[in-house]
């Protein structure tokens, strides 16, 4: 038979096979979204799961429909096109471009998730998918393997997915969960799908059996020589001297055990190299997505992972660098060991990495001069040598003479330069053990990841770009520098980028931190790591900007900010008031009605009185233990006296104090008439009554109370008391006409079903609100559901006593009012999110981890 016909009959039953797989993908890709956000930590990609599956069940139909179409077009074009010999001539113009092709998208072949599909079904195929490449081979009479001419490989199943999920037109991101969902649901039928197409050439007679051709061993270069002889090297190159080499070119070349020419080498899995890395991290940036990324990684050789020793895994061996070693497999924790010696690390290196070293010291002279020139360095320092420095030395001034100006940050394609990777080469000679070389790989990935983090503003990528070499140079001096996430110089990015997110919607202040932000990198261009303590006093100096500017550069933030702290006072000073009279009153026995009277409303009527005339408030104390006498048994003729010269300003002090505490007419009428029945039988007591205590004893047990202590300002404004503390905030804000949003849980209820839309089907994980507390300071960027819909804002002041937040909103003029407990109640209802679920180092990290993980499976 021709092979047209038996790729016709192969295509048949692989297209049968794949339409009997998507009938039921759906119901199996539901339950397993169900599941990972169940699983899930993050609120926010929590949220995102649960619509993505719900948008899924409304869009069963449509999507297994457009699978099967987009199928049998990529089928029919694939095998229009398998091996050079059998495809067309086709023209360009020939091609509609509403059908389907299979490389119209280069940007969305080379995404990460489109490519961890891919290997998904790679590996779920096992020896089916390559014992079907070998059939194709032996088909068309070809001696190379390539999947690429292959009809029925992986790239269409994963494209299939992409193009029906695509064609539902839902957001960037439920597009991606959709996608990488329903690759891995469908992932359980991929070998079945090969087994159908290898049978159906099994049975024309189409062999799965490739003669094996030999390659030739690599040859092996020459071990480097040292650092400080290559910039002897360039100094004598610059001085005309000769430099005599101690290894002369007629000794013995050592001996390496070299496999004989006729043995074959073993098909093994291709070693990930860091090109491969930087897209995986660049894609879970942020910036995998067609078409807002332009995956290019140039045209230069892919850089190979010369410190992954031992076979291990990428993802663990990176897990240890970083200090996870908790999180890291069985296997791994078995064979973990020291890390090598310098003397067995020792690096290779070849003629033109040697040329490249030198290149390097020519341009750090050049820049030196330059800079000599311009005047920034001191024309004392004009003969500076580079000969006899360290590594971290030479970086450190790579970092200070050769980093580009913001405008030259952006490369030809509009992308914001990774220098470390751009250097690799040269730099991976400058240092001495594979450790090193894997922290320079490792700095890398992390800027890659910050340079195309989708949440920071372009202007600051570009100003983290600048200082790549100074963290490099820092990574390999200080060994906490990538395991302490308390680490000064990873704390002062997290805190810029945090805060600069956090601003972005408030106009008026919105340029003044961006100057801020420029002089600090301004600062660190100029330094390096030689400056003790450069980036813990830099961080200094930032949060007190950071805390004093949102708190005072807004009128109405700053009079809400001393409306919440003179809430506070207020509430404090009713709390010691009460505590201290409740103290001196539990020796006694008194009506409930006036010692209700007693505990609330003459506190209060002390409190308004320590505020407007202190001298009153004193009065107001020696009231109590005053009025308590006057109503106790009056037995001798002493007592009465004493009595009645106690009560006429007694009285007088009763109805001032009612008055400042606007007691309503009908509690003053009732408060006397009962005061004037207790003074009767006071002083008309029962036969056999015996005297009571003394008035000077019962002001004795108000000494503390009567002393009018220092104000000490109360941190127990929290949980059930923070209603109380919020009535003193609603009188002061009414007494100063100020209007905010009382974002609490009372206010959330009071709304009803308008946030039905946005609310999950499952409540989310108790939010911890000590960790929250943390969390949630100055320069914070927050998310919540305003009248139905989110808004940006910013957390602009929150009080340590009260545990009580300043927010501003995007399109809000009035600021808003919030506790971190009602705050954790938001966002365990799905009303209330942070812009940033980790800090922006953490995140970096664990995209860089994410990304080996991937490309390890």
């Amino acid at each position: 038979m021709q092979p047209k016909e038996i790729l016709a009959s192969a295509r048949s039953g692989f297209f049968d096979s794949f339409q009997n797989a998507v009938q039921f993908i759906v119901p199996s890709a539901i339950e397993a979204l169900f599941v990972k956000a169940s699983t899930c930590n993050s609120p926010l990609e929590k949220a995102a799961i649960f619509r993505a599956r719900v948008l899924l069940q409304e869009n069963r139909d449509e999507l297994v429909r457009q699978m099967n179409l987009n199928m049998d077009q990529l089928l029919s074009r694939s095998i229009a096109t398998t091996y050079d010999a059998f495809r067309p001539t086709l023209s360009a113009l020939s091609l509609s471009l509403d059908k389907v092709g299979l490389l119209d998208s280069s940007t969305f072949e080379n995404s990460l998730r489109f490519n961890n599909i891919m290997q998904l079904f790679r590996d779920a195929a096992e020896q089916e998918l390559v014992d079907l490449n070998l059939r194709l081979a032996v088909l068309f009479g070809q001696d190379d393997i390539r999947e690429r001419e292959n009809p029925f490989r992986p790239y269409l199943l994963a494209r299939c997915i992409s193009l029906a999920v695509d064609s539902l037109k839902f957001s960037p991101e439920l597009t991606a969960i959709l996608i990488t969902q329903i690759g891995e649901s469908i992932t359980f039928n991929v070998k079945e799908m090969y087994q159908v197409a290898n049978a159906a050439f099994a049975k024309h007679g189409i062999s799965s059996q490739l003669t094996l051709k030999i390659n030739k061993a690599p040859k092996i270069q020459a071990p480097r020589p040292a650092l400080s002889a290559l910039f002897e090297d360039v100094q004598s190159h610059h001085l005309g001297v000769k430099r005599t080499d101690a290894r002369s070119p007629s000794a013995p070349k050592p001996a390496y055990n070299v496999p004989p020419a006729d043995f074959p080498q073993l098909m093994t899995k291709p070693a990930i190299n860091i090109e491969q890395l930087l897209m995986a991290v660049r894609g879970r940036a942020g910036f995998s997505i067609a078409p807002a990324d332009q995956i290019i990684l140039g045209n230069r050789e892919p850089g190979p992972l010369n410190w992954l020793e031992g076979g291990g895994a990428l993802g663990d061996s990176l897990r240890i660098a970083f200090g996870a070693e908790d999180d890291l497999s069985w296997e791994t924790k078995s064979r973990v060991r020291p890390p090598p010696q310098p003397s067995d690390s020792t690096i290779s290196v070849d003629k033109q990495n040697l040329a490249a070293i030198r290149d390097l010291v020519q341009q750090l002279q050049k820049a030196h001069q330059q800079e000599v020139s311009a005047g920034n360095i001191p024309a004392s320092a004009a003969k500076f040598s580079f000969a006899g420095l360290d590594c971290h030395d030479v970086i450190g001034q790579m970092h200070k003479l050769l980093t580009p100006a913001a405008k030259d940050m952006i490369n030809e394609r509009g992308e914001i330069r990774n220098l470390i990777h751009e250097q690799r080469d040269v730099l991976m000679q400058l240092v001495r053990t594979r450790q090193a070389q894997m922290r320079i790989d490792i700095v890398a990935l992390i800027f890659e990841s910050m340079l195309f983090d989708s949440l920071l503003p372009i202007d600051l990528r570009i100003q983290i770009g600048r200082v790549q070499f100074l963290y490099l140079q820092l990574a390999l001096i200080d060994q906490h520098f990538l395991i302490s996430s308390q680490h000064p110089a990873r704390l002062l990015l997290n805190r810029i980028a945090s805060v600069t997110i956090a601003v972005q919607h408030i106009d008026s202040q919105k340029l003044q931190f961006a100057t801020e932000v420029e002089r600090i990198f301004k600062t660190l261009v100029q330094h390096d790591c030689s400056i003790p303590g450069l980036f813990q006093r830099i961080i200094n100096r930032f949060d007190i900007f950071v805390l004093r500017e949102l708190r005072i550069q807004n009128k109405v933030i700053r009079r809400t900010v001393k409306s919440i702290e003179e809430a506070q006072i207020r509430f404090s000073q009713f709390e010691q008031t009460s505590n201290t009279m409740k103290a001196a009153l539990s020796s006694l026995v008194l009506p409930t009605p006036f010692l209700t009277f007693l505990e609330n409303e003459w506190v209060r009527a002390i409190n308004i009185a320590d505020r407007q005339n202190p001298e009153l408030a004193g009065d107001f104390r020696k009231f109590v233990p005053d009025v308590i006498w006057s109503i106790r048994p009056k037995v001798t003729q002493e007592e009465r006296l004493l009595f009645a010269e106690l009560v006429p300003p007694m009285m007088d002090c009763l109805k001032r104090g009612m008055e400042i505490s606007e007691l309503s007419q009908f509690k003053q009428n009732a408060l006397t008439n009962w005061l004037a029945d207790a003074h009767s039988r006071a002083l008309k007591p029962t036969p056999g009554t015996n005297s009571d205590l003394s008035l000077e004893e019962v002001r004795t047990l108000f000494g503390e109370f009567s002393k009018q202590p220092a104000l000490i300002i109360s941190d127990i404004a929290t949980g059930d008391k923070s209603q109380e503390m919020r009535k003193y905030l609603i009188d002061i804000l009414s007494e100063l006409g100020l209007t905010i949003m009382m974002l609490t849980e009372e206010e959330f209820n009071s709304r009803g079903t308008q946030e039905d839309s946005i609310r999950l089907t499952q409540p989310l994980k108790v939010t911890d609100a000590n960790e929250m507390k943390a969390r949630l300071v100055a320069g914070t960027a927050i998310e919540m559901s305003l009248d139905g819909s989110f808004w940006r804002g910013c957390v602009h002041w929150s009080s340590p006593g009260t545990n009580s937040l300043v927010l501003s909103f995007k399109s809000h003029a009035a600021p808003g009012f919030i506790t971190i407990d009602d705050f954790c109640h938001h966002l365990n209802h799905g009303t209330a999110r942070l812009l940033e679920n980790a800090s922006l180092f953490d995140r970096s990290i664990l995209s860089v981890l994410k990304s080996a993980d991937a490309l390890d499976r």
